[in-house]
């Protein structure tokens, strides 16, 4: 689930000469390793999903070489698409992962990989996630041709997932009433199953569709259905979408009891936890805890940095440039903001409702201190920032060299 920024990720390592098989040129490790994670796969929902998490990433470098590996070969398109479905959770669905979406987004579009329209269906379902936060139209087409190809085979677990990941991408792109019939029906549906994973997720996304007003009930639902599933990370992902909603209300307390919980799940767990991070940065800015507000924005900085995380990056900098607004230093918040909207660009999303109140009256206020003349300027020159240079100006405080 995601509320228009959220990540995962899987470190850029190399092939492992130390693992089974490398020197076998066929590629007949392609099996053992596709075997691991379609063994850890049903487990990354259950409670014992920390040390599988902990067993995939002994292994990451050689998950990610197999699977780059199969979608090589013209025989291998089978493989890539079984990683993709067995990885999805691992690899983070709603993560803005380009990495993972730019090796199975291709394979999906050889002529063999509908062969098996199940694999086929999950396996879009797969891509859309990966890669609907960095490139919601491209994320967007494949969840629609996802819930197509799910709706003709009928399948209930497909049918649920599907609708999940177009709704979550009808609301990244500020449909919420084209999201809402579809997470309804994905509850319907994961009622009917009487899966609590499903329900658990199917809620989730619901609840966002719905607003802050409404959502609270739904998240107790949900709630309960992680209690029972033992699913700590669709637990981690409802803290922080109910702490944002109770964050929209006004509960700032409340928001703070499930911003900390989310980010003491994902540590839990060993998974990072930027959005978790950039959303307490928004809180601590409310809180006018500047210190707080600017330590944890530049925290998530840095991992964007290691990631190549442009949805992030771009939030996180919005916050800093929220954040020099409060200093009253008005060059660098246009500047920053600026830096924000080119990153934030890329993605073909607008900012969510909240993110874009925020965003304008921080501009109102260095557009009333600057004038128009000079916040443009000073606005244009950070859209003009490289990711490095942007960077630059986030964590040094200073505009970079050029």
């Amino acid at each position: 689930m995601s509320t228009g920024c959220s990540a995962r990720w899987w470190t850029r390592a190399w092939w492992s000469p130390s693992r089974p098989g490398t020197r076998c040129a066929t590629g007949c490790w392609r099996p053992h390793y596709l075997s691991v994670a379609e063994t850890a796969a049903p487990h990354l929902h259950g409670p014992g999903q920390g040390s599988w998490y902990t067993r995939l990433d002994a292994d990451q470098a050689n998950l990610r070489h197999a699977a780059e590996h199969a979608a090589g070969r013209p025989d291998g398109t089978a493989q890539v698409l079984r990683f993709a479905v067995a990885l999805w959770w691992y690899w983070d669905p709603g993560s803005g992962n380009e990495e993972a979406a730019g090796l199975v987004i291709p394979v999906l579009r050889r002529p063999e990989a509908a062969a098996d329209p199940a694999l086929f269906a999950e396996a879009l379902i797969a891509a859309a996630g990966f890669i609907y936060l960095a490139d919601l139209p491209t994320g967007l087409q494949l969840a629609k041709e996802a819930a197509e190809v799910a709706s003709r085979l009928g399948d209930d677990r497909l049918l649920i997932l599907s609708r999940v990941t177009l709704s979550l991408a009808y609301y990244s792109a500020g449909e919420p009433d084209r999201a809402r019939p579809l997470g309804a029906e994905a509850v319907q549906r994961a009622r009917q199953v009487g899966d609590d994973v499903l329900l658990g997720y199917s809620l989730g996304t619901y609840a966002l569709c719905t607003g802050a007003a409404a959502s609270a009930q739904l998240y107790a639902e949900a709630f309960a259905c992680t209690e029972r599933s033992g699913d700590l990370g669709t637990k981690g992902a409802l803290h922080t979408n109910a702490g944002l909603a109770a964050f929209e209300m006004g509960d700032i307390p409340g928001a703070r009891t499930h911003l900390e919980a989310a980010i003491q799940i994902a540590e839990a767990l060993g998974r990072p936890h930027p959005l978790e991070s950039g959303n307490l940065g928004d809180l601590l800015l409310a809180e006018h805890d500047l210190g707080g507000a600017r330590s944890t924005y530049e925290d998530v900085v840095r991992i964007a940095r290691r990631t190549g995380d442009k949805n992030h990056l771009a939030s996180a900098i919005d916050g800093l440039a929220r954040l020099a607004t409060d200093l009253k230093d008005w060059p660098r918040a246009a500047m920053l903001h600026g830096a924000a909207q080119a990153l934030h660009d890329t993605t073909g999303a607008p900012w969510e409702p909240p993110a874009a109140r925020r965003r304008q009256e921080s501009l109102d206020q260095a557009g009333g201190a600057l004038g128009g003349k000079q916040l443009q300027r000073a606005y244009t020159d950070g859209m003009a920032l490289s990711f490095d240079q942007a960077i630059d100006l986030a964590l040094a405080g200073v505009p970079p060299a050029t």
